[in-house]
């Protein structure tokens, strides 16, 4: 339905019903329009003697007596693209254009316009912030395009209610921490209900090698501690029906850019990034290093397991355990 300015009559309406204490539901109705447009009328045109209909309409034509036309004409079109590309923000070249008295549109307004260039196959997106995104993807994503996906896969709706609980210990994340390029991975793995956290290092993320490593993580651990492990996409997990079988757990995956879904392991990893920042090198990180950062994780007292480590509520557990 084409917008409609609320007319001098309407707000004569709208001052007496108000008057008469009618909300902005009821106004709507009587008007044939929103309630939303009623609230955002009396918002805007409201002064400091409240709603009047002669005050309200005159701050409207103020308002509507734009500095420029809000139509995005070729001129605009062209003003927007190139300051795009020359990195400022849709806000900003907004913002300017209204200072500078131009003609100007919001910047929702241009950000449809690179949405559908993306789609029609464009690269306008690729001139926008990357490093703080806010809105759902509209976009084409560079990285992993065609990457595939891994196959006979068991996903996180398949995984046993329990889980979620942390009632039971048994229930692994694991994850990969990348450290500077082509220096290496860590792996780690990590109990949701203990926190108890075995850490890895891998030179490549080669499913192979992953696999090996993980395996010979949980080698140290009883079968009672390994019941299921949950992981994100990354094609380093491919090969995880053999690491379902030689570990005898059940091996589930995440949603897709779904981190939350393994918050344990992501906090997990918050934790070894106050020790090695993103960038760092993982080339020389040693078995020394290693043992570093299992007691920095696993002799660190957590409120969640009042105040005990993650090395005694596991220690207790495997006492109990059969």
């Amino acid at each position: 339905m084409a917008y409609k300015r609320v007319t001098e009559e309407e707000r004569r309406h709208i001052y007496r019903w108000r008057q008469e204490g009618h909300g902005p539901r009821e106004m709507a109705r009587r008007l044939g329009r929103s309630a939303s447009s009623i609230s955002r009328e009396i918002a805007r045109n409201t002064g400091g003697r409240s709603y009047r209909p002669k005050q309200a309409h005159e701050k409207a034509q103020v308002r509507a007596q734009r500095c420029g036309p809000r139509r995005f004409t070729e001129e605009v079109r062209l003003d927007a693209e190139s300051r795009l590309k020359a990195g400022w923000t849709p806000e900003i070249i907004s913002g300017r254009a209204r200072l500078e008295m131009r003609p100007w549109v919001c910047k929702e307004t241009i950000y449809t316009h690179i949405y559908a260039d993306a789609k029609a196959g464009g690269d306008l997106w690729t001139n926008l912030p990357r490093s703080h995104r806010k809105r759902r993807r509209r976009c084409p994503r560079q990285d992993g395009r065609g990457r595939g996906k891994i196959p006979n896969q068991r996903m996180i709706d398949a995984r046993p209610a329990e889980v979620e609980t942390r009632e039971s210990v048994g229930h692994w994340e694991g994850d990969l921490i990348n450290g500077a390029h082509q220096t290496g991975n860590l792996v780690t793995l990590v109990e949701r209900k203990t926190r108890f956290t075995l850490v890895g290092r891998t030179d490549t993320k080669e499913a192979k090698e992953v696999l090996a490593e993980i395996c010979g993580l949980f080698s140290g651990m009883a079968q009672a501690s390994r019941l299921s492990l949950t992981l994100d996409n990354g094609k380093e997990f491919a090969r995880h029906e053999e690491m379902a079988a030689k570990t005898g757990m059940d091996v589930f995956f995440a949603n897709p850019y779904h981190s939350w879904e393994r918050g344990t392991n992501e906090n997990t990893n918050g934790l070894i990034r106050r020790l090695h920042p993103k960038q760092s090198s993982f080339a020389s990180i040693s078995d020394e290093e290693l043992k570093r950062i299992d007691e920095y994780l696993n002799d660190r007292p957590r409120k969640c397991l009042g105040w005990m480590t993650p090395r005694e509520e596991m220690a207790a557990f495997l006492a109990r355990a059969p």
